[in-house]
């Protein structure tokens, strides 16, 4: 006999908010505000030559990350960038400061959906616990996100890859999530919008998953659609509630 669900885990980006611009560009001034600030802390630094290492050093890590599953600090990386031209460390303060300040800027292009608050709310009032599980690099910008949304009244917990140093689909996220809401994997969801991350990453632990596809249609979705299938699909997250009603009684795909 199929469990009930009871417990139902989200993705953040793409699924309950989405991005507005063009990331390429929006993420090349951010590395820009990222030297300006270490250079108001008293690094003498050429604000473009430094914003371009970092950019090669961030997506090279980006790319490894992708194999590894391990989330990095991103502190690391600003302070690899300052040696690449002989600079010491940044202290703990100025690095806080200045990735805050890089983060600032692509905070302020990320929306919510306009179904998001109605369907959690539904979720919330039929009695589901629910959960955040982000890759996320940076804590203090995750939770900017969230709060800027107004997103933190639904959750009871937000797991954050920053903070537990793995990032999805690694199944020890997907663990250290299922503790901290004391629940198991057959009484719970996942709901996000990547195949390789959310969905593939939450079925091989255990859990029923759902694909929303409204924001979905990336390479990394299109080189896993045929190898990858969904417990259930959705377009919108207006749809959520009554699919995981439906999916009560349907025993999980793997």
């Amino acid at each position: 006999m199929t469990s009930r669900i009871s417990t139902v885990f989200f993705d953040l980006g793409y699924t309950l908010i989405n991005f507005h611009g063009n990331v390429p560009r929006v993420l090349q001034r951010s590395y820009l505000v990222l030297a300006d600030s270490l250079i108001r802390s008293g690094y003498e630094l050429k604000r473009k030559p430094f914003s371009d290492l970092y950019r090669q050093i961030i997506n090279r890590y980006y790319q490894q990350r992708e194999v590894d599953h391990i989330e990095q600090p991103v502190s690391l990386f600003v302070n690899r960038a300052l040696a690449g031209f002989g600079f010491p460390p940044a202290s703990p303060e100025i690095a806080r400061h200045a990735i805050a300040a890089m983060f600032s800027v692509t905070e302020a292009h990320w929306r919510l959906e306009k179904d998001t608050h109605a369907s959690l709310s539904i979720l919330k009032n039929k009695g589901y616990r629910m959960c955040i599980i982000s890759n996320a690099s940076n804590t203090e910008d995750l939770n900017n996100l969230v709060d800027n949304a107004d997103l933190r009244k639904y959750f009871d917990r937000l797991i954050i890859s920053s903070e537990t140093g793995i990032r999805k689909p690694d199944g020890r996220i997907y663990e250290m999530a299922l503790n901290a809401m004391s629940a198991v994997p057959a009484e719970s969801v996942m709901v996000g919008d990547t195949l390789g991350a959310d969905i593939h990453g939450a079925q091989c632990s255990g859990l029923r998953a759902i694909w929303i596809t409204r924001r979905a249609k990336r390479p990394e979705n299109t080189r896993m659609r045929k190898s990858v299938i969904p417990d259930a699909e959705i377009s919108r997250l207006s749809q959520l509630p009554e699919i995981i009603e439906k999916l009560q009684n349907k025993p999980p795909v793997f």
